[in-house]
C-alpha cells in the first residue's frame, strides 16, 4: 500500500494566462502619456465620456460580427442576466448617445474621447506572448454627423495621436465602403453575401486561389444557394419560410431543445450560432455565379493600393467598368483632397481597398493607422451608421470614431518623448519608538506643502539601509 502524502501549504495563485502587471516606471509613463493624448484630443473639442465596463453581451453581439464575438469574457451575472467585459467602447458610447439623444436635441453633433481597459480573450493556446487580454483603448467619437468635413476633422485627430507622441514613421491607410457598396449594386447581392464578402477583403486580393478559397468558404457557410437539404431540413424550412428572423429563430431553437441537438458537442458556438447557422441554411444563398461576380469585382478593388492619386485613379476606372455610380468615388476622391491641406497628413496617406475591419458595424470610411516598416497596427476606425438602429434607436444615426491600443503606442513611441520627472521624496524617520508621534506629524506637514513623504515603517535601526531599498 503507498501512502499518499497531502501538503496543507495551498498552491501559489497565478496571474490569469495573457494579463499582465504594470508597476513603477512603466505604469507612471502610460498615464502620462494617457494624459498627454486627452489634452490633445481635447483640443478638437472632444468631452470625456465615461461608460461601464459591464455590459449586457447582447450590446456586443447585436453588430459586432464573428471574429469580436468569439473573443469575448461573458457570463452569466447572479441575477441570470448575460453580460460581458468590453471588448470595445463604441457600441456602449451610440448606447449612451441613444439613452441622451432626447436631450441632446438642442446639440445634434457631439464629440467624446475617451480612454480605459477593453478585454479580448485569445484563442491561441497559449496566448502569443504579446498579446494582452487585458489591454488600454484610447479614442474619439462623433456623433450626428454625416457631412465630409466631419470625416476629415476625424482623419486629422487620428494623424495627429502619433504625431503628439512624437512618432514619426506612421502611415494612415484609408478605403471607403460605400464605394465596394457601389460595385456590388451591380451584381445584386443579399446583405449577408455583403457583409461576407467585406470581412474578407483582407483574403481575397486579386490571386485566382484565394477567389477560389473564399468562394469554397461561402459555400460553406451557406452563403451560395444550391445545396440540396435533407427530408427534415425540407420539413423545417417549409415551417419557417413565412416567418420572420426572430420568429424563424425561436421555432428553430424549440426544435433544437426537443431533438436535444445542443447536447453534442458545440466546440466554441454557442446554441444560438448554432441556429443562426441553420436559419442561413434553410433560407437559402445567392446564386453561385453572382457570388463569384460579385468576388471577382471586390478582388479587383482589393488589389488597389498606393498613393491617393494612382490609387483613386484605378478606383474610378474599376467602377466605371462595372457599370457602378461613382458618387462614392467622387466624395472619397473629394475627401482626400479636403484632407490632403492638412501638413500633418503630407505623405502619409495611403489607399488601401484590401482593408478590412475585424467588427461589423462599419459602413463609409474605414481606416488603419499602422507604423514601421512591418505595418504593425496601433489603432484605426471608419464610419457606422447604422450602429443606433442596430440597438434599436428608431432612426440610423450619421457616426463616426477611431480607437488606439496606448499599449502599441507606447511600444513604438520614442523613449523620451515624455519624460518622466523625478520625485524628490523625503525619508521619515523616527529615531525612537517614543519619536513616532513626532514622524507622523512631520511627514504630514511635508505633504501638505505639496512634498512627497515617505514615514520609515521598517523598523531598521540604520534609515540609510531603508532608504536605499525604497530609492529615496
Amino acid at each position: 500500500m503507498i501512502a499518499a502524502t497531502v501538503s496543507s501549504t495551498p498552491s501559489p495563485v497565478r496571474r490569469l494566462p495573457g494579463m499582465r502587471d504594470l508597476s513603477d516606471d512603466a505604469c507612471r509613463r502610460k498615464q502620462a502619456v494617457e494624459r498627454r493624448l486627452s489634452d490633445a484630443i481635447s483640443r478638437y473639442g472632444y468631452r470625456p465620456l465615461e461608460v461601464p465596463l459591464l455590459e449586457s453581451t447582447e450590446l456586443f453581439l447585436r453588430k459586432s460580427g464573428g471574429d469580436l464575438a468569439s473573443q469575448m469574457y461573458s457570463f452569466a451575472d447572479p441575477g441570470s442576466n448575460a453580460v460581458s467585459l468590453r471588448p470595445e467602447f463604441t457600441s456602449a458610447i451610440m448606447r449612451h448617445y441613444l439613452e441622451i439623444a432626447a436631450d441632446s436635441a438642442d446639440n445634434p453633433v457631439l464629440r467624446w474621447q475617451y480612454a480605459g481597459p477593453v478585454f479580448r480573450y485569445d484563442l491561441g493556446h497559449p496566448p502569443p506572448a504579446d498579446h494582452s487580454g487585458q489591454f488600454t483603448q484610447v479614442g474619439a467619437e462623433l456623433v450626428g454627423s454625416n457631412s465630409i468635413l466631419a470625416d476629415a476633422e476625424l482623419l486629422s485627430l487620428a494623424a495627429d495621436v502619433p504625431a503628439e507622441l512624437g512618432i514619426d514613421d506612421y502611415r494612415l491607410r484609408l478605403a471607403d465602403l460605400d464605394v465596394l457598396d457601389s460595385v456590388l449594386d451591380t451584381v445584386g447581392l443579399s446583405e449577408r453575401a455583403r457583409a461576407f464578402i467585406i470581412a474578407n477583403m483582407n483574403r481575397i486580393g486579386d490571386s485566382p486561389d484565394n477567389l477560389a478559397a473564399t468562394l469554397r468558404r461561402a459555400d460553406e457557410l451557406h452563403i451560395v444557394a444550391g445545396r440540396e437539404l435533407h427530408n427534415e431540413e425540407t420539413d423545417l424550412a417549409a415551417a419557417v419560410a413565412d416567418l420572420p428572423d426572430d420568429a424563424a429563430r425561436a421555432v428553430l431553437s424549440g426544435f433544437m431543445r426537443w431533438n436535444s441537438s445542443t447536447d453534442t458537442p458545440l466546440g466554441r458556438r454557442s446554441p444560438d450560432e448554432i441556429v443562426d447557422r441553420l436559419l442561413r441554411k434553410l433560407r437559402g444563398g445567392d446564386a453561385s455565379d453572382a457570388i463569384e461576380r460579385g468576388l471577382a469585382l471586390a478582388g479587383q478593388l482589393a488589389g488597389v493600393s498606393g498613393q491617393p492619386t494612382d490609387a483613386l485613379r484605378q478606383a474610378r476606372a474599376i467602377v466605371s467598368a462595372s457599370g457602378a455610380d461613382g458618387a462614392a468615388t467622387d466624395r472619397l476622391t473629394e475627401l482626400v483632397e479636403l484632407v490632403g491641406t492638412d501638413a500633418s497628413m503630407a505623405g502619409r496617406l495611403v489607399i488601401d481597398f484590401s482593408l478590412a475591419r475585424g467588427i461589423a458595424y462599419y459602413n463609409g470610411i474605414i481606416f488603419d493607422v499602422t507604423h514601421g516598416s512591418n505595418n504593425a497596427v496601433l489603432g484605426g476606425g471608419g464610419r457606422y451608421d447604422a450602429l443606433a438602429l442596430a440597438l434599436g434607436g428608431p432612426d440610423p444615426v450619421p457616426a463616426l470614431g477611431f480607437a488606439y491600443t496606448l499599449e502599441s503606442l507606447l511600444s513604438a513611441m520614442p523613449a523620451d518623448t515624455i519624460p518622466l520627472p523625478d520625485v524628490d521624496a523625503v525619508l521619515v524617520s523616527p529615531s525612537e519608538r517614543r519619536a513616532n508621534a513626532d514622524a507622523l506629524r512631520a511627514a504630514a506637514d511635508i505633504r501638505n506643502r505639496g512634498g512627497v513623504a515617505i514615514l520609515d515603517v521598517s523598523g531598521r535601526e540604520s534609515a540609510a539601509d531603508y532608504s536605499r531599498i525604497v530609492a529615496v
